[in-house]
C-alpha cells in the first residue's frame, strides 16, 4: 500500500504526540524532522519514537526537511506567527502541508496559502483534530436532524491553568500571536461556527492582558444575524476546560469534552422537550490518527480535505474581528 512519507518541521511539545501518530499511521510513515534548536530533532525522535532511529532523518534546521526529495507531506506545529512563511516554503516546494491551528494571523495570508496550494496541486489543511472524532459527527448530527429546532445560540469554553513551562505561550502581545485568543481561541470559535448555518456578521469581545500584552483570559460574543448569537470564554486561569453545548426551541446538546482522551469513550448529552434528559455514549477514537489517515487519503485520492479553505478563512476572519474588539472595546463588524 502506498503511504504518505512526512517530515516534521519543529519539535514543540505537541510533536511528542504527533511524532508517533505520524509514524504510526495505516498510510503514512516518518521520513525527517528538522529543529533549529542543534540536536532537539534527533533528541525528539529518539524519546517519540526510537525505532526510527535508523529510519528516519534528523537535521537541524527546517530547509532539509522541506526540500527533502523522499518528503510528499510536512507538518508544521511551530508558534502562531510562524506558521505563514514556512508554510508557503514547502508548498512552493511541491510539498503537502498540515498546520496546526491558527492556519495563519491573517485574513491575506490564508488567502495567499490556499491560493499557493492551488497552484502547486497540493492539498493545504488546517490541524483541528477535534472534527475528526465520531463524538463530532454525532453532535452534527443531532443538530442537523433538527429535533432541537432551529439554533439560536450556542456557547464554548476552553481553558487550562497554564504552568512556568508553557509561559512562551503568553510571552508576547496578542497581535504577534501571545495569549488565550489565538492559542485555544481557534478552537472555541470553531467549535461554535459548527453549530450555526450562518458566519458571524460582528463580534466583540474582551480581554484580561499580562504585562507582554497577552490575553490571560477572553470572553465575547458572536452575532451570527437573525436573532441567533454565541458567547465564548477562554482562559489560561481557570481549570480544565473543552466544552460546547447548543440550544434550540425544542432542546439543547452537549458535547462535554472536545479534546477527547483517546483512551476513554465520548459521552454526548442532550435533551429535548419530547425525549427529555438522554446521555449517549460514543466508542473510543483517537482523533489524531483519525485527522492524519484523512489527510493522507485526500493526498492519495485527490479530495478535498475535511476542513477546507473557506471554513479556515472564516475562522480566521472571525479570530482578526475578535482581536480588533479587544483593542478598541467596540463591536466589529465582519
Amino acid at each position: 500500500m502506498k503511504k504518505i512519507r512526512w517530515g516534521i518541521v519543529g519539535a514543540a511539545r505537541i510533536v511528542d504526540r504527533m511524532l508517533p501518530t505520524i509514524a504510526n499511521s495505516v498510510n503514512g510513515e516518518l521520513i525527517a524532522i528538522g529543529s533549529r534548536r542543534p540536536g532537539a530533532a534527533k533528541a525528539c525522535l529518539i524519546k517519540n519514537a526510537p525505532e526510527l532511529e535508523d529510519q528516519a532523518q534528523t537535521f537541524d534546521g527546517f530547509d532539509p526537511v522541506i526540500n527533502h526529495e523522499r518528503v510528499d507531506a510536512i507538518y508544521i506545529p511551530l508558534a502562531n506567527q510562524e506558521h505563514t512563511q514556512v508554510a508557503l516554503k514547502a508548498i512552493r516546494a511541491k510539498k503537502h502541508v498540515l498546520i496546526e491551528k491558527p492556519i495563519a494571523m491573517k485574513i491575506t495570508e490564508v488567502e495567499t496559502l490556499f491560493q499557493e496550494a492551488e497552484r502547486h496541486s497540493v492539498k493545504l489543511m488546517e490541524g483541528f483534530m477535534y472534527v475528526f472524532h465520531p463524538q463530532f459527527d454525532r453532535i452534527k448530527n443531532i443538530i442537523q436532524s433538527n429535533i432541537l429546532g432551529e439554533v439560536n445560540y450556542a456557547h464554548s469554553m476552553f481553558s487550562f491553568p497554564i504552568q512556568p513551562a508553557r509561559f512562551y505561550r503568553i510571552n508576547r502581545a496578542i497581535k504577534d500571536g501571545g495569549g488565550a485568543l489565538w492559542d485555544i481561541g481557534p478552537y472555541a470559535i470553531h467549535t461554535l461556527r459548527q453549530c450555526f448555518k450562518e458566519n458571524p456578521v460582528r463580534v466583540y469581545a474582551q480581554s484580561k492582558l499580562n504585562e507582554h500584552g497577552a490575553d490571560i483570559s477572553t470572553t465575547g460574543i458572536l452575532d451570527f444575524g437573525h436573532s441567533k448569537r454565541a458567547t465564548f470564554d477562554i482562559s489560561f486561569e481557570c481549570t480544565r476546560r473543552s466544552e460546547f453545548e447548543v440550544f434550540g426551541p425544542n432542546g439543547r446538546a452537549k458535547c462535554p469534552t472536545v479534546w477527547q482522551p483517546e483512551n476513554m469513550t465520548a459521552k454526548i448529552l442532550f435533551s429535548t422537550e419530547k425525549s427529555g434528559a438522554q446521555e449517549e455514549i460514543v466508542p473510543q477514537a483517537n482523533h489524531f490518527e483519525l485527522e492524519f489517515k484523512h489527510f493522507n487519503e485526500a493526498i492519495l485520492k485527490n479530495l478535498n480535505p475535511k476542513v477546507n479553505a473557506e471554513d479556515s478563512l472564516v475562522n480566521v476572519r472571525t479570530l482578526v474581528a475578535l482581536q480588533k474588539s479587544i483593542e478598541s472595546s467596540e463591536w466589529i463588524n465582519l
